[in-house]
């Protein structure tokens, strides 16, 4: 698995983004509880999602060598703990905490800013001091906040806005088979004057929006503008890759669908 450094300090590992200055770790959209609202529209589908979630997360925690010897100071859910929109059933409230338990066993803090989907997440933070909940993130000079709203303001000293939400993936063509296969991806730009970058969702289940085809989600992106971010696609072995801006990326497929076979 190939990490990216986008700079000196701010790592991109797999589906996670990882500042290694303070050691701390950022993911989003996990959308646990994903499985049983499908259920309750009629699609029934095998409760794996947990599992797949932890084993996407070990690949990252040992990656970075994490243990419980050398824990984190901080791991940040960057929004959409959970997909549904109402309280807690005590059968999710008790996965969650046994899962958010695991976690904390990695870091000596453990961040949940809520996101859209979140609901009340109160019974969570109350069951354990190590955990932390709120609307927002400061780290140095780092903002962690989910991306469905807007900030009310940004200070003069941030440099970095992260957020999760938009879902972002980009569908790419085999030049062999013209086969399209959606891959997610971080995005990187800017948001009123400061860096953003935005990350994908850690739900295996929630492949993405494919930014050739769909319009931006999150009110932080602008379609104008989205053509001008830097693109990092994520591949199936968790290798994070540098393909450039979106905008040339979209038109070299163009390019390459129109011409003659």
């Amino acid at each position: 698995m190939k990490s990216l450094l986008l700079d000196e300090e701010l790592q991109l590992v797999d589906l996670a983004c990882y500042w290694q200055r303070c050691r701390t770790l950022a993911i989003a959209d996990l959308h646990l509880g994903f499985e049983r609202a499908l259920g309750r529209e009629g699609l029934l589908l095998p409760q794996r999602q947990l599992q797949a979630v932890r084993v996407r997360l070990n690949r990252i925690v040992a990656q970075l060598a994490i243990s419980t010897a050398h824990p984190l100071r901080c791991l940040i859910i960057n929004g959409d703990l959970r997909h549904s929109f109402g309280p807690c059933s005590g059968r999710e409230l008790q996965e969650l905490l046994g899962f958010l338990s695991e976690l904390a066993e990695l870091s000596e803090r453990l961040v949940l800013v809520q996101g859209n989907h979140d609901g009340e997440l109160a019974p969570l933070a109350q069951a354990s001091a190590r955990i932390e909940l709120c609307a927002a993130y400061r780290a140095g000079p780092l903002l962690f906040i989910h991306g469905d709203r807007q900030p009310d303001e940004l200070s003069a000293d941030l440099e970095l806005v992260i957020i999760g939400h938009e879902h972002p993936a980009i569908g790419l063509r085999d030049p062999v088979t013209g086969r399209v296969e959606l891959y997610k991806c971080f995005l990187q730009g800017s948001y009123r004057g400061v860096k953003l970058l935005v990350q994908p969702a850690v739900n295996p289940l929630v492949q993405g929006s494919d930014l050739g085809r769909e319009g931006c989600l999150s009110p932080l992106l602008d379609e104008a503008t989205l053509p001008d971010f830097e693109l990092y696609p994520i591949g199936d072995d968790g290798s994070v890759y540098a393909f450039g801006r979106l905008g040339q990326l979209l038109s070299r497929q163009t390019r390459q669908t129109r011409s003659p076979g």
